[in-house]
């Protein structure tokens, strides 16, 4: 391990140390939910409020997105091709690039909430919670089985938000941002089901938000803290690593990609963010390290469990 990433007394030496650079100019109102794709050299990312999925391309350093027409909290690359989305009205296919996204299966749709962050679990079963856009309501955590059956986990959420499992598919973390703590769960890996929760890491009131998510391949946690302008490391026992500095305060997620898997992506949110000065420039843009640790390769969600109708595609390409 490199100086400057480990020692506890360090955190706060490294926030110069270690900043982020600018990847992708795209000024998102809500950056969220990194994907690296590292068969097509792309990351992929939403924009929540627009509905909004962006790409960046690696070889030829380009830009793109498709608008999907609701709010877009987060989505998962399809094996051989495609996005499950996991928006407003429930679990989505988009089956390429420049096709319109397809309903699978709806899920809230009569309650005031909306998907937040997701991914897929070690197995390729997605899973993904809400947030709630009216007080009166609260969040839940679900997860969707390959056939598309969808399972609420658990309810009464402040406010559902990142998630990812330990190498060994043993352990699985999920943040609820409002009670400002990251959860540790046992995870069954057979079921599927979060179970025993501890409470992990907790961010003291005024030092931001838990956001955002990913553990490497060593099971340590990389946080995004909304409003601190840090994705801080945590150890597997919750001791404080080290973090790195972004140069614009709320930032959302975060995820590991590039030819190497060492690169770590860093998204963030114009919304609420400085109306002037450089910080105020960069907020919603994607900003990338390099670090001394690989994150784990992300699953795909098999193609084989969705209906061949959700996929036909008049794209060549995605």
């Amino acid at each position: 391990m490199r100086r400057g990433w480990a020692g506890h007394e360090e955190v706060r030496a490294t926030m110069i140390k270690n900043q982020a650079a600018s990847l992708a100019q795209c000024h998102a109102e809500v950056g969220e939910g990194p994907v690296y794709d590292p068969v097509s050299e792309s990351l992929y990312w939403v924009d929540i409020p627009a509905g909004r999925l962006w790409r960046w391309n690696r070889s030829e350093r380009s830009v793109s997105y498709v608008t999907v027409g609701e709010p877009l909290g987060s989505f998962a690359l399809i094996e051989g091709g495609g996005f499950l989305l996991a928006a407003r009205r429930g679990i989505l296919v988009l089956p390429g690039w420049t096709d319109l996204p397809r309903l699978w299966q709806p899920v809230e749709e009569d309650l005031a909430t909306q998907f937040n962050d997701g991914k897929c679990d070690p197995s390729g079963r997605f899973v993904a919670g809400t947030a709630a856009v009216d007080p009166r309501f609260t969040g839940a955590l679900y997860r969707v089985d390959h056939d598309g059956t969808t399972e609420q986990l658990f309810d009464g959420i402040g406010m559902s938000n990142g998630l990812d499992w330990s190498p060994d598919g043993a352990l699985f973390y999920h943040v609820d941002t409002l009670s400002q703590t990251v959860w540790r769960y046992d995870w069954d890996q057979a079921t599927g089901v979060p179970r025993h929760p501890v409470p992990f890491i907790q961010i003291p009131s005024g030092d931001g938000l838990p956001d955002g998510l990913c553990v490497d391949i060593e099971g340590c946690l990389w946080l995004a803290v909304w409003g601190a302008g840090e994705v801080r490391r945590y150890a597997p026992d919750g001791r404080p690593l080290g973090s790195v500095s972004v140069p614009t305060p709320n930032v959302t997620s975060c995820t590991f990609g590039g030819p190497r898997g060492n690169r770590l992506f860093i998204t963030t949110a114009a919304q609420a963010a400085p109306s002037h000065g450089r910080a105020a420039h960069l907020a919603g843009d994607v900003f990338a390290i390099s670090t001394p640790v690989r994150g784990q390769r992300r699953k795909p969600f098999p193609r084989s469990g969705i209906p061949p109708a959700l996929l036909e595609t008049k794209a060549s390409e995605l």
